[in-house]
């Protein structure tokens, strides 16, 4: 079937975090654009904590770019809870416990580094007496930390761009759109590019299966504890605890690459269940509200994948956001959006070339 219009559009595949954000910066600067992605497809962003955590893994390192990525990130999020009147984005303290001697020394080391100053707020050899958690070495606050209430985000952007005529909610067929000679269509219309975001999907799309996305399986626990006090912060004690307002708490997360399935499975409870009890110094009474899954678009080498296909004009990926996709999107929507529109170079850590 040929186009009846060919408009200078954008297509964004996938209605997640990354496809939302691409929306709405495309939407911010005047462009034309649409929206095909599923509402009932498994998301990482659905089920995600949103953490924005400035130094992560067991080396305790400073998150890449984070410099960058934080700031705008927390005007991004405050820009979008003004437009939506909602709110968003949850700045918290945060402390993390060490787990171990070797653990205990790299964290001071970090805490003497100049480079952690903006991040890091000192060791604590010795815990305070109300501490319900396991400390024998010692802990560190970590500064900058945040989450990001994601399912609202997903939900409030999809509404405002169904109400605008800008998103399909329905599955994207890949066989369906087609290339000719002035660009691509899908169904009827035409469309000066594609742009795919979709997320752990990737591996069923013909154009860029290729890319070393490493889907991994992640699973959390929504929870309360009447004897436990997380006084407002996020802990770090191997898993990580996100108090809510309302008392409760997510104690997270599961990591598997062999399970894909976008169910939530009992040995993930076991394992998040029994975190949550050697983390702490006494036993603690546990009510389960709930066990989200979800399927993080992880990558090889860590890193997002942006840019355009080496040999199909016209197309372009934004993915891989893996865990980190909070803080990245924001500053990544608007790298890749300028690489099209202004011919801006991408972060070579970020650009597809990188494998070609």
């Amino acid at each position: 079937m040929q186009p009846t219009t060919h408009n200078p559009k954008t297509l964004i595949v996938g209605a997640g975090l990354a496809g939302c954000t691409l929306a709405w910066r495309l939407h911010r600067a005047g462009l034309a654009f649409q929206v095909i992605g599923s509402s009932t497809m498994p998301s990482a962003a659905k089920v995600a904590a949103g953490i924005i955590n400035p130094v992560t893994g067991r080396w305790m390192t400073k998150s890449w770019r984070f410099d960058d990525f934080a700031p705008e990130a927390a005007n991004y999020y405050a820009e979008i809870e003004q437009m939506f009147s909602i709110r968003l984005y949850h700045p918290l303290p945060a402390v993390r416990f060490c787990l171990n001697a070797d653990d205990a020394k790299r964290a001071k080391r970090r805490c003497r580094n100049p480079r952690y100053d903006n991040v890091l707020d000192g060791f604590e050899e010795v815990p305070s007496e109300n501490c319900d958690f396991e400390n024998p070495h010692g802990s560190f606050r970590i500064e900058g930390v945040a989450y990001v209430d994601l399912p609202l985000y997903i939900q409030s952007m999809r509404a405002r761009l169904l109400a605008e005529g800008h998103y399909e909610d329905t599955v994207f067929e890949h066989q369906a759109l087609k290339q000719n000679e002035s660009g691509w269509f899908y169904k009827g219309q035409g469309y000066e590019r594609v742009i795919f975001c979709e997320g752990a999907a990737l591996k069923e799309n013909p154009w860029f299966n290729d890319l070393p996305l490493t889907p991994a399986k992640g699973e959390t626990l929504l929870c309360r504890s009447d004897g436990l006090d997380l006084h407002g912060e996020l802990h770090h004690h191997g898993k990580w605890l996100l108090p809510y307002p309302d008392g409760s708490f997510r104690i997270g997360a599961t990591y598997d690459e062999s399970d894909l399935t976008p169910e939530s499975t009992e040995a993930a409870r076991e394992e998040l269940c029994e975190a949550f009890q050697a983390m702490t110094r006494r036993p603690q009474a546990l009510t389960i509200l709930d066990q989200p899954a979800g399927l993080r678009p992880s990558t090889t080498d860590a890193r997002p994948f942006l840019g355009a296909h080496p040999r199909k004009r016209g197309l372009y990926i934004f993915n891989g956001l893996g865990s980190k996709g909070a803080s990245l999107s924001p500053t990544l929507s608007r790298e890749l959006i300028e690489y099209i529109h202004e011919g801006k170079a991408l972060d070579p850590d970020t650009d597809i070339k990188r494998f070609f």
